[in-house]
């Protein structure tokens, strides 16, 4: 075989290997109807709150309970270093934020921590309900 090929192909291998995990990890397509739209930021007076409060590796719920619609407030309180991210929205919030939210779509959304804060991170979830 051609010398030039065998010089190229450790390039090729790693450019082949880049490609693939570029594709994959771009290819967790949500349906549009659970999507970022699902739940979107807004300026309007909130008729609803909801407070989270992180501890270590829980919160203090399981379930929180909200209409749909409404403009919800969501405060997240954390005795470390916690910070949340909801399912299929655009919802991601750190120590302290609090922000206004109105959710289109009725449906169950999973509330995970999205700072890693230790050992029993991976088990900080909870469940936001749209009714």
């Amino acid at each position: 075989m051609n010398r030039n090929y065998f010089r190229r192909l450790p390039l090729i291998a790693f450019g082949s290997l880049a490609l693939l995990l570029t594709a994959a990890c771009g290819s967790a397509a949500t349906p549009a109807s659970e999507g970022p739209s699902a739940a979107v930021e807004t300026t309007a007076a909130p008729t609803q709150e909801v407070v989270i409060k992180a501890t270590n590796f829980k919160f203090d719920k399981k379930e929180y309970t909200v209409k749909k619609g409404d403009a919800l407030r969501i405060k997240l309180e954390s005795d470390g270093i916690h910070g949340i991210r909801v399912s299929n929205t655009s919802v991601q919030m750190k120590p302290g934020d609090e922000k206004v939210y109105s959710f289109s779509m009725a449906g169950e959304y999973q509330i995970e921590c999205s700072i890693p804060c230790g050992n029993g991170h991976e088990r900080m979830k909870a469940v936001l309900k749209v009714v």
